[in-house]
């Protein structure tokens, strides 16, 4: 007998847990490059030399990556059997006649070379080839982190997050990563020391930086929004900021672009939200906004009443 059987939900919270892991510390590297300003430091004057004294942090985050894919299609194939994850003979098993139930985790489980393979084999549909070819790169790129000291392997940073939304999208396309993160914040251990009370500013100025750094159809493709429309305030996201320091993060975006498009969406809550169409009242800014929160009142615009 055997206990312990892991479920699919248990590889897809683990590798859940550590494309969190890597995003964490790729938006920490992008925060603080953003916050050079602040210091009287020009970031493109630095950026250089930035990114290469921070090459191991790269690297590592790619390696927890592609681990977290491979939990990620462990929980795929675990979803047609949990068995197929048993390699090995019979004959190198653990004994089943000690007396005792056999823990799942004694027996050895399938190499990330053999995932894919063992997968297609009997999921009724395969992973598509640029899928395959995309994490066969992955996998020799982590090879090399974790078995030498390669100085030639070269990270760059829109490769990690690239690699890591491409991944997720493509085994849950119905699932926002955004809101996956904003849920991962949610748990941390610093949630307990008061972060949940910059959360919104958090997640938000996170994605800002990132939707900047991708391109528009990357950003169409991973967090449903046109980055070339006019962007707005979150009415949730606004509402549950904190406003002791700036919030002044638009990733919402109008559903359509038509003038009487009364429907906006926002890619971290993964909601769409009603919306008035009349002209902003804030007459001291000026503000030219025509998009007005039904639920709070606020301009969506310049965030005024």
């Amino acid at each position: 007998m055997i206990e312990n059987i892991p479920t699919h939900d248990d590889f897809y919270k683990t590798g859940r847990e550590l494309l969190d892991l890597s995003w964490g510390m790729i938006a920490k590297l992008l925060v603080n490059l953003d916050d050079a300003e602040y210091y009287g430091i020009d970031p493109e004057e630095v950026s250089e030399e930035y990114w290469s004294l921070a090459h191991r942090q790269l690297t590592t985050s790619l390696a927890i990556t592609q681990q977290g894919i491979e939990f990620l299609i462990k929980g795929r194939i675990c979803e047609i059997s949990p068995y197929l994850l048993i390699t090995d003979s019979p004959t190198k098993w653990p004994s089943p006649h000690e007396g005792i139930p056999i823990d799942f985790s004694k027996f050895r489980t399938i190499d990330a070379q053999d995932l894919i393979r063992v997968h297609d084999t009997f999921a009724a549909v395969n992973f598509d080839s640029e899928f395959v070819n995309k994490f066969n790169e992955l996998r020799e790129s982590r090879n090399v982190i974790m078995h030498s000291i390669s100085a030639s392997l070269d990270v760059q940073v829109g490769e990690v997050i690239d690699s890591l939304l491409y991944m997720h999208n493509s085994l849950f396309p119905d699932e926002s990563w955004a809101k996956v993160r904003k849920q991962a914040l949610e748990s941390s251990p610093n949630s307990e020391l008061g972060s949940v009370d910059f959360l919104s500013n958090e997640v938000n100025r996170e994605l800002s930086i990132i939707v900047n750094l991708l391109s528009p159809s990357k950003v169409k493709n991973y967090f449903k929004i046109d980055k070339k429309m006019r962007a707005y305030f979150c009415p949730d996201c606004y509402y549950e900021a904190n406003h002791d320091v700036d919030f002044d993060y638009k990733l919402a975006r109008l559903m359509s672009k038509e003038e009487s498009c009364e429907e906006i969406y926002c890619p971290i809550c993964d909601l769409d939200y009603e919306v008035s169409r009349e002209k902003c009242s804030n007459e001291e800014e000026e503000c030219p906004g025509n998009v007005i929160s039904d639920v709070y009142g606020i301009c969506l615009t310049c965030g005024q009443h």
